[in-house]
């Protein structure tokens, strides 16, 4: 299975997308791991350079480098996505119905518009399947889609466009982003999908030793340095 990040990261230290890497390798050992980008010792490698300063639009492009490149079948990752045994990667999470939220930020707003234009304009569903969560998808069935799209000027929510028009399986679930410092939080939405997602906030030495203990061998404890 390839699990693939489209990873363009201002900050030098890569701790989120190598935890994240290290719970998909103790789960799936024989992963294939890509980053679409920039490189992460140790993991494959297609170069990108950034498509524009629309970040949707530089997300699309990587992702579909990814499939004219490789192909196949692929799990689309981000770096702070976090899954665990319970985690199907056969099943995606929706939250609801997609709607445009006056309380996010602009840019997001823009890329909610755009999706539901698309969906409801080719009567399609318009389920909201941005939870921080990972997404099963098929390479061809992407580009086949995209080609369809004007992608590369605006904002549009890939996952949602995807999971929308191919129908695929999905259960109803959470948003699953952890913006604060809670264990208890990232452990409420395991049990329910399987998975999790951190923010910038979630960072303390608390949860840092946390998230270690998760792919450190059994009795071993976990060397903080973060």
């Amino acid at each position: 299975m390839n699990f693939v990040y489209p990873y363009h990261s201002k900050v030098v230290y890569d701790f989120e997308i190598n935890q994240s890497i290290e719970l998909i390798r103790n789960l799936y050992p024989n992963a294939k791991i890509w980053t679409i980008g920039r490189e992460v010792e140790g993991v494959n490698n297609i170069p990108c350079n950034q498509h524009n300063n629309i970040r949707g639009c530089d997300v699309t492009n990587r992702i579909l480098t990814f499939a004219k490149k490789i192909g196949g079948d692929f799990i689309y990752m981000n770096k702070d996505f976090y899954i665990t045994e319970s985690w199907q990667p056969h099943v995606a999470i929706n939250n609801g119905p997609l709607i445009v939220n006056p309380e996010h930020a602009p840019h997001t707003q823009i890329a909610q518009s755009n999706t539901l234009e698309f969906l409801k304009h080719n009567n399609f569903t318009a389920y909201n399947f941005e939870t921080h969560t990972p997404v099963l998808m098929n390479s061809q069935k992407l580009i086949d889609l995209f080609d369809n799209i004007n992608w590369q000027n605006d904002n549009h929510f890939i996952k949602s466009i995807y999971c929308n028009v191919y129908q695929v399986p999905s259960k109803d679930g959470v948003n699953s982003k952890v913006s604060v410092p809670s264990i208890e939080k990232a452990q409420e939405f395991i049990s329910i999908n399987g998975c999790f997602s951190t923010g910038d906030h979630f960072w303390n030495k608390a949860t840092v030793k946390w998230i270690k203990s998760l792919t450190s061998p059994p009795g071993q404890l976990p060397f903080v340095e973060y």
